[in-house]
């Protein structure tokens, strides 16, 4: 086992979440929809027409007429007293939750799982968009305002690769995650005078109870591409917008902060190809109180 900020070997067990399994899909003759993320079909049934008028606008944009995937992966839902189960080829995913939470739970391990499907070096909790052949990768803790920050960036002429979650391979490049952004509420008010249609989604709760609503993806990035800067952002209220460059010692720390996936485990050869693709790459925090100041300050060094 490696560290990931020293690059040492180390006692520590660091438990690395599991591919997850998809199991075996079986044709059936339920009425299903079809949603494509790169090589997976996911055939959604849905039980009642209430699930496919809450839950098929978040997927819409990934819905396919043709329902032949390199992978194919089943989802169907099961009532349990008050609380519903998903299930992935017949076979539960998680425990029962509320039907509130259904549409932000499938949406993330759809996600997962459309990752985790391409070999990848690491994957980051961090947004990633694209600009003038620029990717910048944007890793941040939650509540750091990571979403709105990628969300005006797209509004102002960037290109999305994802929101929440960037899979970079063992070539150093970012691949995209055609995914919803999920914007909480102390953000609708911020994002709505620039995507109007915000206020006419449907509200949906989050594992922590947080209310959300989907933002399908706009102006999303075509392939893969090599990523080029990294910046930690951190909104702060009433701070001076400050963009600071920062070592790779900083950098793997506020990775480590921010979390971080890996296949198996951590070993030396990984943690050299982190190194080279991802810490040699120019690294700034970003703390900041206006969004037109952060954007200018991204703008103007992706310029330089």
């Amino acid at each position: 086992m490696c560290d990931l900020v020293s690059g040492k070997e180390t006692t520590d067990a660091v438990v690395y979440e599991a591919d997850r399994e998809l199991g075996t899909y079986t044709q059936d003759n339920l009425l299903r929809q079809y949603y494509r993320a790169d090589d997976i079909v996911f055939a959604v049934h849905y039980p009642n027409e209430t699930f496919y008028k809450r839950l098929h606008p978040v997927f819409e944009y990934l819905h396919t007429d043709n329902p032949v995937g390199k992978i194919m992966v089943s989802v169907d839902f099961a009532k349990s007293d008050d609380l519903w189960e998903i299930h992935w080829n017949d076979t539960p995913v998680e425990v029962a939750m509320p039907e509130a939470r259904l549409a932000t739970f499938l949406q993330e391990k759809m996600m997962t799982c459309t990752y985790q499907a391409q070999r990848y070096l690491i994957s980051l909790h961090a947004g990633s968009v694209e600009k003038n052949g620029n990717v910048v990768i944007l890793p941040a803790v939650a509540e750091s305002g990571k979403t709105t920050l990628t969300a005006t960036l797209l509004y102002h002429g960037f290109h999305l690769f994802s929101d929440e979650v960037t899979a970079l391979d063992y070539e150093g490049y970012v691949h995209p995650l055609p995914f919803c952004m999920n914007i909480k509420e102390g953000s609708w008010k911020i994002l709505s005078p620039m995507y109007s249609h915000l206020n006419d989604r449907d509200t949906h709760s989050r594992f922590d109870g947080q209310n959300i609503r989907f933002l399908p993806p706009v102006n999303m990035h075509k392939g893969r591409q090599k990523a080029s800067h990294m910046i930690f952002p951190k909104y702060t209220p009433n701070a001076k917008t400050t963009l600071r460059q920062i070592g790779a010692k900083e950098a793997l720390e506020k990775i480590k902060e921010a979390s971080y996936q890996v296949q198996e485990n951590m070993d030396r050869d990984k943690f050299e190809l982190i190194l080279t693709h991802l810490v040699t790459l120019p690294k700034y925090t970003l703390v900041y109180s206006s969004s037109d100041e952060a954007i200018a300050i991204i703008n103007t060094l992706l310029e330089a």
